[in-house]
């Protein structure tokens, strides 16, 4: 005896198979829409705090009961973040480009003549002053040798 779950089982499966190959089933969004950038939903909640503020003031400014020192502070303090908001609403300011720094001066540098004009013929010139690498060791340069 067949079971009968069995059989069903692979009769619904054939039909998914055969809907699904046929393309029955296709891809959905739920939104064709852009979604918004960063920068613009902390623009969008700048916007509705800054809503908030003006109600808010409003509603202080109705509170005739309230303590005219605490009132007047709660004023200026919702005056203060309206206007930071403001500023943070506000266009965004490029930097100013910083110009480039000016070229230093050339300073000519001082060559060394191999060959002094200035000596006598006949004398010989210590190695240290025509090559100071050709001299091999300090102790060699403290006795005079070249």
């Amino acid at each position: 005896m067949v079971n009968v779950w069995k059989v069903s089982t692979l009769v619904l499966a054939g039909a998914l198979v055969v809907v699904v190959g046929r393309g029955a089933v296709q891809e959905s969004a739920a939104c064709d829409a852009d979604l918004p950038t960063a920068e613009q939903i902390t623009r969008l909640k700048l916007a509705r705090g800054f809503a908030f503020l003006e109600r808010a003031e409003q509603e202080v400014e109705q509170a005739t009961a309230a303590r005219p020192r605490e009132r007047a502070n709660a004023l200026a303090q919702i005056a203060k973040a309206k206007a930071s908001i403001e500023l943070a609403l506000g266009p965004v300011a490029e930097p100013e480009p910083q110009p480039l720094p000016k070229p230093k001066p050339r300073i000519p540098r001082k060559t060394v003549n191999e060959t002094p004009a200035t000596q006598a013929a006949g004398t010989t010139v210590p190695a240290s002053v025509v090559n100071p690498f050709l001299v091999s060791t300090r102790k060699d340069l403290l006795n005079g040798r070249n």
